[in-house]
């Protein structure tokens, strides 16, 4: 039984309180088996009661006032942690004397724990008001009736249905224009992988635009009223009125959990409100069904609000001017730049035609699709059995579409918004609104794919902002078709268990076989398919300095078509799946290995690059940029001081670096140097520590940049023959942008300040509240371990404050050199490389690494 207000005969705050908190523990009792709609109105009901009574409490029943509910608690939807929103309304200004009791009963309110919106206002204000600002206007159309004067109610209401209060069209232009700004905030999609269940595009705001619409049209205020004035068609409101009742419950759920108001599905949440509503299942499978189930909602409403909002643009405000016509098959026509059906029945007799309407699409720009065909499809679709790729003549259109302009925006976009691509991919139903349970991806599986078609398709407009390099080769691939359809398959067998590269590639194989590609374009998509992640693996994560690792990753790729290939996708793949993770740090090691990859083809196999010749170009450009700015008398003592450098600190820094660093040291009166630039470096700032070599140098320096909560992404740790260090850290801030002037200076000071010290810093490991819901198993991992010089050694391990300190204190503890490190953070996963020597200098025999690989175990426990 649900709990309802009980009447106080002297109310106060703690009275109320302990009402609403029996309220909340009685929802809370109820929830797992009471329809969601009795929870809301029974909570709507009880704030109806409590304010009833309170308006008579505090005598404003005999002031000639009337109280208003309005917004959500106008519309009845209150939640537990909803505003408590109403309008006091008033003849004419309310005396000192009305004003003070108002002021106690919202007191009061407040003091009960609701958050309380109200206005106190005349009619006259509420017409003034509301004619400024939609936003108070939508929240007057919601205004319900609660206590008080009746007949002004019913002068409100007589006020708000006058057309000229807001017009149908300016209205309309309105409500568009917020749910324009409301979707960029959000990236134009719902499938982000922390929603917010109010706000995100498909989301309770999308149904309330339909609610405004048609209560600005024909006074209809729920979905049983607009299916009642022929607004919407009764599968529409079967469809939306179930998705209504999911998010309600979602959104009831998260309201139960939480002590302050707030709407986003974040982690830490989804977990607990999966719980609440019956999911089970081992690891994160109960909260990725929930999920699943969300997301499929949000497209359902955001499809049919479309359609609706459309419908009503087109039949109730947009009147025909030309009336232009063309006739673009047998099955659809173009009036006005809106196509139609000429049958309306085309897409069950036909449904390769669903297609040809992506089609026309491509080929006229300018285009769109009227309401009544989307109707038409949303209704074929969801009736539709089988798949579309098992008919001959849609998998021709299918693959034809690939070739048009604007592809991927024009068609498949849309065809994915639709539910074609649903019906014409058997495997698409698998992915769709398939959430990954981690920090590193931002959108579900199937939105991530679009949108790493999506960046391809930028590639082909010619965007340089992401990658030129990547611009250049699209340009010049001979055939994009197979990029895009790699690009379709790359993640598409994730959430089956199992190594999704293999499985996809396995499905894009059949796929190819049925679609009639020829053995070597199948076997072209199915490599990049199954091998999407290994030039993002090898630049991130390994020495591509090192000969032997970019021949290792040349003889992988094989030739230099699919090198092309590969670097298209790995730059769209990284770029696409979180709007912070490309920076021009990954561009630049991306592009790097690119160009290595091409030398060692040129070289041939057999051959590993000669770095004699980079090093020897290295240097030469270096002396150019120093005779320049220093002139000529300096290059005795340049020369002198690069006789005891190693070769490779010439290897892996470019001119520009070599330039800087020789041009500080010069100058610097002690030996004990520590520059911060963005100048020198690509794709980061670049920190430069050149002193006395010191017992744990590095982890004195990685204790004190991760004071300052920067991200290392690259560590070069050199010394010279006489001793100095020479070490070099790539670093940016969390968000990846580079250091700021002020944020440069504070760090060089805090790193003298540390070199200056003889104290050992003890790290502390802590882990970021947010990811506490997160398992991620440490894994070490020796690589190559036939290398006598030194040892590779991959960890990864749950990112924490702290984590990189904690590692090089393992290696201070064990005696253990560190040459050369790359560290890589993939949403809640540490992904470190580190290159490694024993006290003798040579790589760890195998009673060494078992040491290294358990301390490391234990400190990271």
């Amino acid at each position: 039984m649900l709990f309802s207000y009980n009447s106080l005969a002297e109310p106060t705050p703690s009275a109320v309180k302990l009402q609403k908190d029996a309220l909340k523990r009685n929802e809370l009792e109820n929830f797992s088996h009471t329809d969601i709609n009795a929870l809301i109105a029974n909570r709507t009901l009880f704030c109806d009661r409590l304010l009833i009574e309170l308006w008579h409490f505090f005598g404003l029943e005999r002031e000639g006032l009337t109280l208003v509910a309005v917004g959500g608690y106008g519309r009845q939807e209150m939640f537990p942690l909803s505003d408590l929103d109403f309008l006091i309304l008033t003849r004419a200004p309310v005396t000192e004397h009305r004003a003070q009791k108002i002021s106690r009963f919202v007191q009061f309110l407040w003091d009960c724990g609701f958050d309380v919106g109200h206005a106190v206002r005349t009619l006259a204000d509420c017409e003034r008001e509301g004619k400024k600002d939609i936003s108070i206007a939508t929240n007057l159309l919601e205004s319900r009736y609660l206590s008080g004067d009746k007949n002004l109610f019913a002068e409100l209401s007589l006020l708000l249905r006058q057309q000229e209060f807001w017009p149908a069209s300016a209205f309309f232009q309105a409500k568009t224009a917020e749910q324009r700004e409301r979707y960029q905030r959000y990236n134009n999609t719902g499938y982000n992988l922390e929603p917010d269940i109010k706000y995100s595009p498909g989301g309770l705001r999308d149904l309330h635009l339909v609610y405004w619409l048609a209560l600005r049209h024909s006074e209809a205020k729920n979905l049983r009223q607009i299916l009642d004035s022929g607004f919407i068609y009764p599968e529409e409101f079967e469809l939306l009125e179930q998705c209504r009742d999911f998010l309600f419950k979602v959104r009831f759920a998260l309201h139960l959990i939480l002590k302050r108001y707030d709407n986003r599905l974040l982690f830490d949440r989804q977990l607990k409100v999966s719980q609440l509503l019956g999911y089970r299942g081992e690891g994160n499978s109960g909260v990725e069904a929930m999920m699943k189930a969300f997301f499929q909602c949000l497209q359902d409403i955001s499809t049919c609000s479309d359609i609706l909002v459309k419908h009503y643009q087109e039949h109730f405000l947009a009147a025909s001017t030309s009336a232009q016509t063309i006739t673009l098959d047998q099955c659809f026509i173009a009036i006005d730049n809106e196509i139609r059906l000429l049958d309306p029945y085309c897409f069950q007799r036909r449904p390769d035609s669903m297609l040809d309407l992506f089609y026309h699409l491509t080929c006229y720009p300018d285009m769109g699709i009227h309401s009544s065909v989307l109707r038409r499809l949303h209704l074929a679709v969801k009736a539709f059995r089988g798949y579309l790729s098992d008919i001959p003549t849609a998998r021709e259109k299918f693959i034809r579409l690939f070739a048009q302009p604007k592809a991927i925006e024009r068609a498949f976009v849309p065809m994915h918004k639709y539910g074609v691509l649903n019906v014409y991919l058997p495997q698409w139903q698998g992915i769709k609104g398939l959430m990954q349970f981690d920090l590193f991806h931002t959108y579900t599986v199937d939105e991530h794919i679009l949108r790493v078609m999506m960046k391809l398709e930028s590639f082909a407009g010619g965007d340089n902002q992401i990658s030129a390099l990547c611009t250049d080769i699209f340009s010049r691939l001979s055939d994009r078709t197979l990029l895009y359809i790699a690009a379709l398959f790359h993640d598409i067998a994730k959430g089956r268990g199992g190594d999704h590269a293999r499985l996809g590639a396995r499905d894009v194989r059949s796929f190819a076989e049925q679609h009639g590609f020829d053995r070597r374009e199948a076997e072209t998509m199915a490599w990049l398919v199954e091998q999407h992640l290994l030039m993002s693996v090898t630049a991130q994560r390994r020495d591509i300095y090192d000969p032997g690792v970019v021949r290792a990753f040349a003889e992988q790729v094989c030739n230099k078509v699919r090198l092309d290939y590969l670097i298209c996708l790995t730059v769209a793949d990284i770029s696409a799946t979180n709007e912070t993770l490309w920076n021009s740090w990954k561009r630049s090691l991306l592009e790097s290995l690119y160009q290595y990859s091409e030398q060692q083809f040129r070289r041939g196999m057999d051959n590993l690059l000669d770095q004699g010749e980079k090093i020897e170009d290295n240097c030469r450009r270096a002396e150019a940029l120093l005779r320049e700015r220093e002139g000529d008398e300096i290059m005795q003592r340049v020369h002198h001081l690069w006789r005891n450098y190693p070769q490779d600190y010439f290897l892996r820094n470019n001119p520009k670096q070599l330039a800087w660093h020789t041009a500080e040291i010069l100058r610097a009166e002690q030996p004990l140097l520590v520059r911060v630039s963005n100048r020198f470096s690509r794709g980061g700032t670049e920190i430069f520590v050149y002193c006395r070599d010191q017992s744990h140098l590095f982890h004195k320096l990685v204790c004190a940049i991760g004071a300052r909560k920067f991200s290392i992404h690259d560590a070069q740790i050199m010394t010279t023959a006489e001793g100095y260090a020479l070490d070099s850290f790539i670093v940016t801030e969390l968000n990846g942008e580079l250091l700021q002037k002020d944020r440069r200076r504070l760090l060089e000071q805090s790193l003298l300040r540390t070199l200056s010290e003889n104290n050992m810093p003890n790290p502390v490991l802590s882990i970021n509240p947010k990811l506490e819901n997160f398992q991620v198993g440490t894994e070490v991992r020796f690589l190559h371990m036939n290398k006598r010089e030194h040892t590779e050694l991959e960890l990864i391990a749950l990112d924490k404050t702290g984590l990189l300190a904690t590692v090089s204190r393992v290696f201070c503890d064990l005696s253990l050199n560190l040459l050369n490190a790359k560290i890589t953070t993939v949403g809640e996963k540490a992904e470190d490389f580190f290159i490694l020597t024993n006290k003798k200098g040579v790589a760890l025999d195998a009673a060494e690494r078992t040491l290294l690989e358990q301390r490391l175990r234990d400190a990271l426990a």
